[in-house]
């Protein structure tokens, strides 16, 4: 094979390609070439202080940003507040049920907030047309009930397997709410004047020491007959 027909390929992994066949147009060709090779040069090097930078500016980021989208908020189930003195709290009945007006019977919901260290809430039975359904637009008042003292024994209430639970005089205080607005609209105290309980729940391993009186369905119907029914 003749000298001046032999030609070198070009290296492995060059940006450059190799140099052309012979053909003529070699010096017009070389040019060509090397301002493809500066070209290629001058993206590499952009793209390696593009890395950079951006290695650098994460290893200066001392924490995760926080995504700015807030998260979807549950509303309470209903606005009353932990403690009887508390502000009431939105709940899913705020700008939803129906308003405190028209005629009566106006629906009421009773809230018992007694916790659930404490027994059972008191089952009572108020007049038909007075209880609100499980239809929040239904409810027009919630009536939150705290039990906030307690006295004396007045009995030893008896239970399945000779258990024995003193029965003790307490004080409730109610707080009456517009369920739309959170309003308050009035607020009264009862005496605990019922008997044993039927039955009494309690947390695994906390038996209870005591249990309250409970306010007779009947004191509570006439404390919220103004209200409820006039």
């Amino acid at each position: 094979m003749p000298a001046d027909r032999f030609q070198m390929p070009p290296p492995r992994g060059s940006l450059c390609p190799g140099v052309p066949d012979g053909h003529g147009g070699k010096d017009r060709l070389e040019g060509h070439m090397l301002r493809g090779c500066v070209i290629w040069a001058f993206v590499a090097v952009m793209i390696a202080v593009l890395a950079t930078l951006a290695i650098l500016d994460l290893s200066n980021d001392p924490e995760p940003r926080a995504s700015s989208v807030p998260l979807p908020h549950r509303p309470a189930d209903n606005p009353c507040p932990s403690e009887p003195d508390d502000k009431p709290r939105r709940s899913k009945y705020t700008n939803q049920a129906d308003p405190y007006e028209g005629p009566a019977p106006h629906p009421v919901k009773v809230v018992n907030k007694t916790g659930f260290s404490r027994p059972n809430a008191p089952r009572r039975a108020l007049p038909d047309g007075w209880e609100a359904t499980n239809n929040t637009l239904d409810t027009q008042l919630i009536v939150c009930e705290y039990l906030v003292s307690t006295g004396a024994v007045v009995d030893a209430c008896e239970y399945i397997g000779n258990s024995f639970v003193p029965l003790v005089s307490a004080t409730w205080t109610y707080r009456v709410l517009a369920a739309r607005t959170t309003q308050q609209v009035t607020q009264f105290t009862l005496k605990g004047t019922d008997t044993c309980p039927f039955d009494i729940t309690y947390l695994e391993g906390d038996y209870p020491s005591e249990t309250p009186q409970s306010v007779r369905t009947e004191d509570l119907k006439k404390a919220l007959l103004p209200l409820v029914a006039p």
